[in-house]
C-alpha cells in the first residue's frame, strides 16, 4: 500500500528545489505528497504553489501562520499524519525535511512490511553521510554514535534488513508507523531530542535504519545552515 509523504520546509528554495524532485525520481510507493510550509514569505507560498501543487505527487500544500518554529512545525506534521491515518486510511507517513536528497532507490513498499512483523520499531530511517565534525572524524554518523557508547544491532527477516538502535529519534528521512505519532511532539527546544527520550522509555523500542552496514548512505544532507527557530 503506498504511503503519504509529508515534507517540512522553511523557506530554503534552494534546498527544496533538489529535494523534491530528487524524492521523485527515487522514491516508489509514494501515494501523494503533503508540504508543510513554516515560512512566512509571501513570494515563497506563491513559489511553492507554481511549482508543486498537482505534480507526480499530486502535492499540497499546508501555509502555517502565526507563530513559526521548528517544534511548532512538528506538531502541525503530527497532526496531519494523525489525520491522514484517521481518514485516509494509512498506517505509515514518510517524513521528509526540505534538505536532503536521494542517493539510491527507495521502495517505501519494503520497509512498510518489516513494521508489520517488528512491533517495538518506531521508525526506519535512511542513513545519510557524516555532517557533524565528530562523524568525519570516525567515519559515519553510526559509528560516531557508537563512539558516544551506543550500540547499533543488524538485523534481517530474510528478504529486508535493517540496524536497531536506541541511540535517537532522527527527523532525517524516515518512514514512521502510527503507534509513534500516537506520541505527542514535544514543545520547546530541542523537542526531537526529547522525543526520542520520551519513545525509549519504552525498553522494547528501537529505532532503524534500512540496510546493512555495509551499504553506501541512501540519503544526503545538503543543507548548509539551520533555518528557523526553537529546535
Amino acid at each position: 500500500m503506498a504511503v503519504p509523504l509529508i515534507v517540512l520546509t522553511n523557506g530554503r528554495k534552494d534546498c527544496i528545489s533538489r529535494t523534491i524532485p530528487s524524492a521523485i525520481e527515487h522514491l516508489t510507493g509514494v501515494s501523494h505528497m503533503v508540504i508543510v510550509n513554516d515560512s512566512p514569505d509571501p513570494a515563497y507560498r506563491e513559489w511553492l504553489e507554481s511549482e508543486f501543487i498537482g505534480g507526480p505527487f499530486d502535492g499540497k500544500i499546508l501555509h502555517l501562520t502565526g507563530e513559526h518554529g521548528y517544534w511548532q512545525a512538528m506538531k502541525v506534521v503530527w497532526w496531519y499524519a494523525q489525520y491522514l491515518m484517521n481518514f485516509d486510511g494509512c498506517d505509515k507517513i514518510l517524513f521528509l525535511e526540505d534538505d536532503f536528497t536521494f542517493d539510491a532507490e527507495v521502495d517505501l513498499n519494503q520497509l512498510a512490511t518489516v513494521f508489520d512483523d517488528q512491533p517495538h520499531l518506531t521508525q526506519i530511517a535512511l542513513l545519510r553521510g557524516p555532517w557533524f565534525a565528530n562523524e568525519h572524524e570516525h567515519g559515519g554518523l553510526i559509528e560516531a554514535l557508537e563512539a558516544q557508547g551506543q550500540t547499533f544491532t543488524e538485523c534481517s527477516d530474510g528478504t529486508n534488513s535493517w540496524i536497531e538502535h536506541r541511540a535517537c529519534f532522527t527527523g532525517n528521512p524516515s518512514l514512521i508507523p502510527r503507534r509513534t505519532f500516537e506520541h505527542p511532539w514535544p514543545e520547546g527546544a530541542w523537542s526531537e531530542s526529547r522525543f526520542g527520550k520520551q519513545l525509549f522509555a519504552d525498553p522494547a523500542a528501537r529505532g532503524a535504519y534500512w540496510g546493512r552496514r555495509s551499504d553506501p548512505p541512501r540519503v544526503t544532507h545538503i543543507g548548509t545552515e539551520r533555518v528557523g527557530a526553537e529546535y
